[in-house]
């Protein structure tokens, strides 16, 4: 007898090879933040194991905040998207008040004392996304002209002004990317005028934004001219190369980087690249952008089978900001680019930072399982 199942929905099993690559790099991140962090803890705490059992305890929540997420359909989000945005956009313009707090001479976070604390440009970032692709998927018949986007443009040009009152560079860019990739993915049709257009207004909003303040002016003049001035414009990239360049093919080994010995200005921070490839080597280092590769593909396969448009939209924007970081934080310690304030996705030290990136990969994950949804018949 043939079973009905009528309007039945089976839900799919997640990616697991996505979950298996994002597991990897979270435990190599987290040996690298016990190297690269322990003399600064040292010096600075009293405990060498600090900051690693601090990273420790944010990637066992995050962790446990993944598997939950994941098990919670990406379409709900569709009621919350625009609250959650506003929200996001509260909390970024709090931290141009009184209520913001400074820390190595940069005014980005919120909170009261040194454990309550968080970075609210972190969190816009896939809240930005999912907002950008809750507009779009809920306006289908409106993405044939330019009007069409006009809603999320606008929220991508809220933040940029809240990033820019913030005064941080690098945080901005890496929002424009969570919206902007999500318009391209949902299929815009472009004519080339408007594209130079685009591109002459990101550049003079860009050249605004460095002329704006003259330590950026230094630090492209420093790149520029590498050689010179060491002993302070290009301290930190000067002393990044020397890690790298010092660990040859197989590196130092584990845990027996110099230059962590606070040689390297934020060894566990935005450089821990650096001491990735001091004590791993050409190797070591090789590996590691290899998982990034696969774990980028993987993410973006995931968006490209996704059957339904709205969560393929939230892939394609979550996984653009992933890979945007990536290859800007290896770009800035290989003296490729000016040096700026990226983190190393699983990898940099921060709590804020980690949660999300867990969080992202949640919401990724639960959309690997739910987004080919079928009905038997």
């Amino acid at each position: 007898m043939k079973r009905e199942v009528d309007n039945v929905k089976k839900s799919g099993s997640m990616d697991f090879g996505m979950f298996v690559i994002i597991m990897i790099l979270l435990c190599i991140g987290l040996v690298m933040v016990a190297s690269a962090s322990s003399y600064h803890a040292l010096i600075y705490y009293g405990d060498s194991n600090h900051l690693f059992i601090r990273q420790l305890i944010f990637a066992g929540v995050g962790v446990a905040a993944m598997f939950v997420i994941s098990n919670i359909d990406y379409k709900k989000y569709k009621k919350w998207g625009y609250l959650a945005f506003i929200l996001a956009a509260i909390l970024l313009l709090l931290v141009i008040t009184p209520l913001g707090v400074t820390r190595n001479g940069a005014k980005r976070w919120l909170g009261v004392g040194e454990v309550l604390q968080f970075q609210p440009s972190e969190i816009m970032k896939p809240v930005l996304a999912i907002a950008v692709a809750t507009y779009l998927s809920r306006n289908v018949k409106k993405l044939n002209t330019i009007k069409g986007y006009i809603v999320p443009i606008i929220m991508v040009l809220i933040v940029v002004l809240l990033m820019y009152l913030q005064k941080h560079m690098s945080g901005m860019l890496v929002l424009i990317v969570s919206g902007v990739s999500v318009i391209f993915a949902s299929g815009i049709k472009l004519k080339v005028k408007t594209i130079l257009a685009g591109i002459l207004i990101i550049g003079m909003v860009g050249a605004a934004f460095v002329l704006a303040e003259d330590f950026r002016l230094q630090r492209i003049f420093s790149f520029m001219n590498p050689e010179e001035d060491i002993q302070d414009g290009n301290w930190q990239a000067a002393q990044s190369l020397y890690a790298i360049g010092s660990g040859g093919l197989l590196g130092r080994g584990l845990g027996q980087s110099r230059q962590k010995y606070l040689w390297l200005p934020e060894a566990q921070n935005d450089f821990i690249f650096s001491i990735l490839g001091e004590e791993m080597g050409f190797l070591g280092t090789g590996i590691v952008l290899g998982l990034f590769a696969f774990f980028i593909y993987k993410g973006y396969m995931i968006a490209i089978t996704c059957k339904d448009f709205y969560g393929s939209l939230i892939v394609s924007g979550i996984m653009s900001v992933f890979a945007v970081q990536i290859i800007i934080n290896v770009a800035v310690v290989t003296c490729s680019m000016p040096v700026t304030g990226m983190p190393l996705p699983f990898f940099s030290y921060g709590g804020t930072s980690l949660l999300i990136n867990l969080y992202s990969m949640g919401v990724v994950l639960n959309i690997s399982k739910n987004c080919n949804k079928i009905k038997e018949q």
